[in-house]
């Protein structure tokens, strides 16, 4: 007979992202795990796997709070901004500056299976092709044509500036000074020189 779980599992499935967060794929432990989840080794295992298997519910947990985090209604220039600003409040408001969990995770993709670097890769790619419409459409508002490629890697790489240098503890000021350069950039495109 199949023994009920004894465990809220969205409450451990946010501790294991919480941890794997805070300390990263390699570094964090199963026994960090299991303090984090309150789990023994064989609870955890037995509800969530291996630990790459946890890990990745961690990643996909945390697409879901990135998305709900960032989401606006501005289209266009302002939703490019709305974007630039996310990326500020989200890395310098957390406390323990934890940067953002799929940016982290890459240096470590050599250890990951496939099925891992898939999902990361996804992440990344479903963060500029949102960089990408929205600069879309800027272009369709302003009625000029750019180089919408160009102008989403010079954005998608400030936004992953902003969430490695508040990573590395910089200044609130100093990554808002970052998101403040990516949109001056873009009014200048869209809108001509700013008096």
């Amino acid at each position: 007979m199949v023994r009920p779980r004894e465990f809220d599992f969205e409450d451990v499935a946010e501790r294991l992202l919480n941890a794997f967060w805070l300390r990263g794929f390699a570094r964090t432990s199963i026994s960090d795990l299991t303090a984090a989840t309150k789990l023994l080794p064989g609870s955890l295992y037995a509800a969530f796997g291996s630990k790459e298997a946890m890990f990745r519910l961690a990643v996909d947990r945390y697409q879901r709070y990135l998305r709900a985090a960032v989401a606006s209604d501005a289209r266009g220039l302002k939703g490019l901004e709305d974007l630039l600003d996310a990326a500020v409040r989200l890395t310098a408001d957390d406390p323990e500056r934890r940067g953002c969990l799929v940016i982290n995770a890459i240096p470590e993709a050599a250890s990951y299976s496939d099925d891992t670097r898939r999902l990361l890769q996804d992440d990344l790619r479903r963060s500029r092709r949102l960089v990408r419409k929205r600069l879309v459409e800027a272009q369709e508002d302003a009625g000029q044509p750019v180089d919408v490629d160009a102008l989403a890697a010079i954005v998608f790489s400030a936004m992953v500036g902003i969430r490695v240098l508040g990573r590395a503890g910089e200044s609130r000021q100093q990554l808002q000074a970052a998101a403040d350069g990516a949109k001056l950039l873009l009014r200048r495109y869209f809108r001509g020189p700013q008096p």
